[in-house]
């Protein structure tokens, strides 16, 4: 501010012409702003109040606070408001949170809000063009469409054996480093590279055996949380309308040619002999599949590599620890797990995992308190009339085309309205009895209608696979040098700014 009096008091003097000039426009872009960010006080919709130049998400684009925890603070900042108002920088945005809204925004009325508030530049980033999670309409459509087949209950059992196989190296893996302080975030990455790779390409990716596992060090450079990454990131969530022209690139220049090289060899591969078994890639080269050029598939490739390792390791890593954190919770999964399969003549099966009722209560509330994404970021394809209830009357908000609408995954389900003593880590919550007694939307990790989570059977299966072989063989327990959780400012899933260190000891 001193310096712009400065400049003002030395223009006035050397030009006065140009200063009034600059004085008029200062005026009128401070009027504009100031008109602007009263746009929800119009509409009397509640919200927190924003600054003049970040709206009210400078401390997510500072790295102060992750979106999550200023999520947070909306959310409980207006306990009584189905939906806040508040400013994406200039631009208007809403929360909702009133579970019908969210039911209404997801499912009922999803067409208004079928895009995701996510902007990249597509040509400094071809191989995304055509991933499912990052576009919308038609694309969107044929995209899924194309990939749907590789996340069937019938393609998971084909690949079931091969998965299982990769769980038992798991644990020859977690058993030459008993009594050592394990990182879960970075062994549960190690496991899902490994699986993902042979299961979308029957590939040895060998995470478990070489440190310097190409496959291993790619993921890492794409999702590792590092002050460059963040700011990208940033950029592209927050401020979109620079992001769409920015030359940014969302996956390494490093990665993109090495993804495309190893593809390309892939393919070579399989022109000359058929695929040792159906995998995932497979499935996107039959007949019955559309033709898709090289370009297409390479990028299908990269969604199902990188969307089926990353978010599956970071809910791994929260079901360790929090089985690690709760004994009597392992012990009973045990005990479960033990006459599961004592009653299935010790052989596990996709279907015998999944009669293991406990198994998923434990992993259904892991994602309840660490869903990997904590918000989800949709966007209005249309101007859409919210209603809402206040005061016991009903209440229109128009919702113009092109507004984010931002819905709190986490800040939902840890409101104790809705989920009683919510900091508690309790499996029986998703027992069938307490299920039948939640009517409302209140729990959705993987998102909810038509465009929730396309790999949602697979990550569960990886994860539950790994939990039963882990819990089967090793008691787990919280290293004693482990810190207590702290968010990471600068990811984009949530993740353990220190890791969760853990223990493992056979039983």
């Amino acid at each position: 501010m001193i310096i712009l009096t400065s400049l003002l008091i030395g223009l006035l003097y050397t030009n006065p012409a140009a200063f009034f000039a600059l004085v008029a426009v200062l005026y009128l872009l401070w009027e504009w702003l100031r008109y602007n960010f009263r746009y929800w006080q119009r509409e009397a919709v509640p919200g927190p109040k924003p600054s003049l130049l970040f709206g009210n998400i400078g401390a997510s684009l500072a790295m102060k606070k992750h979106i999550a925890e200023v999520v947070d603070e909306w959310y409980k900042a207006f306990p009584n408001e189905p939906i806040v108002g508040y400013y994406k920088v200039f631009k208007p945005a809403v929360l909702i949170r009133d579970p019908e809204l969210i039911k209404t925004v997801l499912v009922k009325d999803q067409a208004s809000f079928s895009a995701f508030d996510f902007t990249f530049n597509e040509k400094c980033n071809p191989l995304l063009r055509d991933n499912p999670f990052l576009i919308d309409g038609e694309r969107w459509r044929k995209a899924r469409q194309v990939l749907t087949p590789l996340y069937t209950g019938n393609k998971m059992k084909q690949l079931f054996p091969g998965l299982d196989q990769c769980s038992r190296q798991f644990v020859e893996y977690i058993g030459q480093r008993l009594g050592d302080d394990l990182e879960a975030k970075s062994i549960s990455a190690s496991y899902t590279t490994q699986n993902v790779v042979g299961c979308a390409f029957s590939l040895d990716a060998e995470c478990f055996e070489n440190s310097d596992s190409e496959w291993r060090a790619m993921g890492k450079k794409i999702f590792q949380p590092t002050l460059f990454a963040g700011i990208t990131m940033l950029v592209t969530l927050f401020v979109p309308f620079i992001a769409k022209y920015l030359p940014i690139r969302l996956i390494p220049k490093e990665v993109d040619v090495w993804f495309r090289k190893t593809i390309t060899h892939i393919l070579e591969e399989r022109r000359r002999k058929s695929a040792p078994r159906e995998d995932q890639l497979q499935t996107l080269l039959n007949p019955k599949a559309q033709n898709l050029s090289a370009e297409q598939i390479t990028g299908h490739a990269l969604t199902f590599f990188t969307e089926g390792y990353e978010t599956s390791s970071t809910a791994l890593s929260f079901a360790l620890y929090h089985v690690a954190n709760n004994p009597e919770v392992q012990e009973k999964l045990y005990r479960e797990i033990s006459r599961t399969l004592a009653e299935n003549g010790n052989e596990l099966t996709y279907d015998v995992m999944q009669s293991i009722e406990y198994l998923d209560w434990i992993l259904q509330e892991t994602l309840r308190i660490n869903p990997p994404a904590a918000v989800l970021t949709k966007r209005t394809t249309k101007t859409y009339l919210l209603k809402r209830e206040v005061n016991d009357n009903m209440v229109g908000t128009l919702i113009p085309e092109g507004t984010p609408v931002t819905v709190p995954i986490t800040a939902i389900h840890m409101d104790p309205k809705y989920h009683p003593e919510p900091e508690r880590f309790r499996p029986e919550r998703f027992s069938p009895a307490e299920k039948a007694d939640r009517t409302q939307l209140v729990y959705f990790p993987f998102g909810e209608g038509p465009r929730m989570c396309l790999g949602m059977r697979f990550a569960q299966t990886q994860i539950k696979c790994a939990l039963v072989r882990l819990v089967q063989c090793y008691r787990i327990r919280v290293s004693p040098n482990h810190k207590p959780f702290q968010i990471d400012r600068r990811a984009f899933l949530v993740q353990a700014r220190d890791g969760l260190l853990l223990n493992f000891e056979k039983r």
